[in-house]
């Protein structure tokens, strides 16, 4: 199965075309996504995740984090629809501290089931004390890790705090399976750190190889993995 995560800036770099080009020459299986718009009037009040599914062939799920410009904005995820037994995509929202102070944004962490794991999808703020808050509390919602896949934008790298949380919960950089060879993912105009991440649990993997795939789409490359 291929994993692909990337943060897409809600299409506005290139638009929705080129975003869904981009994610067609993955050839990925489960696809999260975070800064999805849906129904918001700076990216014509379209629902992206759906439009996203439609053209890639793939059953989409959405959680919101906050309404913005009379629509919401949150996380995706597309998965082939073989890999959820051909029915819709279920997939619960799961909202995570935060969002209420001044440099602070709402977040949501997206769950779901296909092929067999447990699929999350998370979008961490920019606070590093929040992000650590906000590690504690997807650990809480995956409980045992054993199963589960938690990939995301996580604004920071795996020597983060945040990150390193879940990791010491029963999570494990995919990276490490194959010694990927390390690379930054963002920021897009002064890459610092690999921020966009795949972490898998007990019995998940191993993963066998991984890519980043860069795209003038979005301000991050697309992040994939093999398992």
């Amino acid at each position: 199965m291929r994993l692909a995560t990337w943060n897409i800036k809600h299409a506005e770099l290139r638009g929705l075309d080129a975003i869904a080009q981009a994610l067609r020459e993955t050839k990925a299986d489960l696809i999260a996504l975070q800064e999805v718009d849906r129904g918001v009037a700076r990216s014509g009040s379209v629902d992206q995740a759906q439009l996203l599914g439609d053209a890639l062939g793939m059953s989409h799920g959405f959680t919101t984090a906050l309404q913005l410009e009379g629509g919401e904005y949150g996380n995706a995820l597309l998965v082939r629809p073989g890999l959820i037994g051909n029915r819709p995509l279920a997939v619960k929202s799961i909202p995570l501290p935060g969002g209420t102070l001044s440099g602070e944004e709402p977040r949501v962490l997206l769950s779901a089931r296909a092929g067999g794991q447990r699929v999350f999808v998370a979008h961490l703020d920019l606070p590093a004390e929040l992000r650590e808050t906000q590690a504690e509390a997807i650990a809480v919602a995956l409980g045992s890790p054993r199963g589960a896949v938690l990939l995301g934008d996580f604004n920071e790298g795996r020597a983060g705090r945040a990150v390193r949380r879940l990791i010491a919960v029963g999570l494990r950089d995919a990276w490490e399976d194959f010694f990927g060879e390390e690379r930054p993912t963002a920021p897009g105009d002064r890459p610092q750190e690999r921020i966009d991440l795949v972490l898998l649990g007990e019995g998940v993997g191993p993963a066998r190889a991984g890519q980043i795939v860069d795209s003038d789409a979005s301000d991050h490359p697309i992040v994939v993995v093999d398992l």
